[in-house]
């Protein structure tokens, strides 16, 4: 077990199962059984649920000094429910959710449960906003007397994120400070096991004639170096890695000074002659706290890093999340000095935790570190093989309406997807060029490609996709926990109601600094979209059309 655990791939392994057992209980197959005791299909959540007596007319008939015990219990059954626990007494009252094996899945298939028990509209991101038992207890017991009392629904934990930004005052620039690095001897790369961070690490090895030092997580080196090498087997890149200009720290942005021992992150800050920080916990349903300790506290320490000993520049790869989808409607495109947030405004996590960490880059840049930002828009497969990630919401969506057979009526608007190869050469790029230091610039597709023309082109290539209204959709995709799309199901709704729009960006500054060098943003035409269906049609990703519409 330990070896298996050790590796990036499934394991086999034999245990006995009593499947007819399991379909006894077709109404509480465990999410972890689903496909092996299936019978003809799942039964969608709200109707195993619905034949019981609700939590509210449960909590009603008892005595106010019981409630809060019986909210506690009901939980912790739903909890150990959905993990496949025989029963509750692995279920502590106080153990985080995400201790017990809660991931973005998981915890979407308990969110649906406690709906449909208590009628109630919870977030998506519900179990990382109340991260134990006793918390979503304590929650939906004053989402559910309150509601009965004509109370208002209790408020949302709050975060002070004006307080959150903070540089420590000992990052501070040293005598010595390089603006630009436009020929690296040692680079430091985060985020290289990344979708992003893969094709930087490629074309840092193309640029370059430095040796890359790679901060990935893992158990030891030669786990870490596997990680790796997995991550850009999967993107197609590995082959252009230089073996010998390449190193393998093992560390986490995540954890104090990098995961690194003081004496290892002392050698590191005097070798480096620049770093790339692309790396980042991206969850569309943690809250801010649940990332901060990567994407806030993991910059800090990068900034200490590059400023310790003789100050070198920091490419920051952020996003245009930063900015609220109310501005959408103002028409204009927002230029990179247009002020972002405010934070309480952004509708997740994540995209809070990169509004904080640009707030810290400008203290970082008042004290003179040389800071550059980067913020990407929905970045997409390469150009040349079409390689993507299976973890964007963009193509998660997509996998789902295939799953489904259909897609929401009324689906529209733009997604200005930025191919990954045309960010990570652009930001190599501009952050060789002697005026390009604590700049800011924007990576957006200008192009008005969007869902409609998606589903237009996957019909093309012979998906079946019927459209279906909204509230049948979403049937269908509950009905399935095998579908994709479950856990960005309630986004993904706002977007066909025609909400969620993003705003739209300026790049004049980007094309300036870019022109002459031959990098600019191809359009997500068909032929192009057709090479990311490719891409995942062959990885397994997703089935083959079925008039082989999409090149085997």
């Amino acid at each position: 077990m330990d070896a298996a655990l050790r590796l990036e791939r499934a394991a086999l392994v034999a245990t006995p199962l009593h499947v007819p057992a399991l379909r006894a209980r077709n109404d509480q197959i465990p999410l972890v059984f689903g496909d092996l005791a299936r019978n003809a299909a799942r039964p969608a959540v709200q109707d195993s649920l619905a034949a019981t007596e609700s939590l509210a007319e449960r909590l009603s008939g008892l005595p106010e000094e019981r409630r809060q015990e019986a909210a506690l219990d009901f939980v912790r059954d739903q909890v150990a429910l959905v993990l496949g626990h025989p029963d509750t007494s692995a279920v502590g009252t106080d153990r985080l959710l995400a201790d017990l094996g809660f991931d973005s899945l998981t915890s979407v298939e308990l969110r649906n449960r406690l709906a449909a028990a208590t009628g109630v509209r919870l977030p998506a991101s519900v179990v990382f906003e109340h991260p134990t038992p006793a918390a979503l207890a304590e929650h939906l017991c004053a989402e559910l007397l309150g509601a009965a009392a004509g109370d208002p629904a209790p408020a949302r934990p709050t975060t002070d994120f004006h307080a959150e930004v903070h540089l420590p005052d000992d990052v501070q620039p040293a005598e010595e400070v390089s603006q630009v690095a436009v020929d690296p001897r040692e680079i430091l790369l985060t985020g290289a096991t990344g979708f992003l961070g893969a094709f930087l690490l490629r074309d840092l090895m193309r640029s370059t004639t430095a040796r890359v030092h790679c901060l990935v997580r893992g158990t030891d080196r030669p786990h870490a170096l596997q990680r790796l090498r997995a991550e850009l087997t999967w993107y197609q890149v590995w082959d252009e890695i230089d073996p010998d200009r390449l190193s393998v720290v093992v560390g986490d942005l995540a954890a104090p000074g990098l995961g690194l021992a003081e004496a290892d992150f002392d050698d590191l800050a005097r070798r480096v002659d620049v770093v790339y920080h692309a790396g980042a916990a991206v969850n569309w349903l943690w809250s801010y706290h649940d990332l901060a300790a990567a994407n806030v506290a993991g910059l800090r320490d990068v900034l200490r890093l590059a400023a310790r000993h003789r100050t070198v520049p920091v490419h920051h790869v952020s996003s245009t999340g930063v900015f609220p989808d109310a501005a959408a409607g103002g028409g204009t495109p927002l230029k990179e000095t247009d002020p972002t947030g405010p934070p309480e405004a952004l509708s997740t996590g994540y995209r809070q935790s990169k509004w904080v960490a640009e707030q810290i880059i400008h203290i970082a840049r008042e004290r003179g570190l040389p800071v550059s930002v980067y913020r990407a828009d929905v970045v997409c497969g390469d150009q040349v093989n079409g390689a993507c990630q299976t973890r964007d919401f963009v193509w998660l969506s997509l996998k789902g309406m295939i799953q489904a057979g259909g897609a929401p009526a009324g689906l529209s608007g733009s997604v200005h997807m930025v191919p990954v190869d045309y960010v990570s050469a652009a930001v190599v790029a501009l952050s060789q060029q002697p005026d390009g230091a604590s700049r800011t610039f924007h990576l957006y597709n200008k192009g008005d490609a969007g869902y409609a023309e998606f589903l237009e082109h996957l019909r093309a290539f012979g998906y079946p996709l019927r459209e279906m209204s909204p509230d049948a959709w979403r049937e269908r995709v509950l009905a399935d926990p095998d579908n994709a799309v479950r856990p960005l199901l309630d986004t993904l709704l706002l977007i066909a109601e025609g909400r969620n729009a993003a705003p739209a960006m300026d790049v004049t500054e980007t094309e300036r600094a870019l022109a002459g060098t031959g990098i600019q943003c191809p359009p997500i035409d068909k032929n192009l979209f057709e090479r990311f269906v490719d891409f995942f049609v062959g990885s397994g990703y997703l089935p083959a059309p079925r008039n082989g519409g999409a090149r085997p």
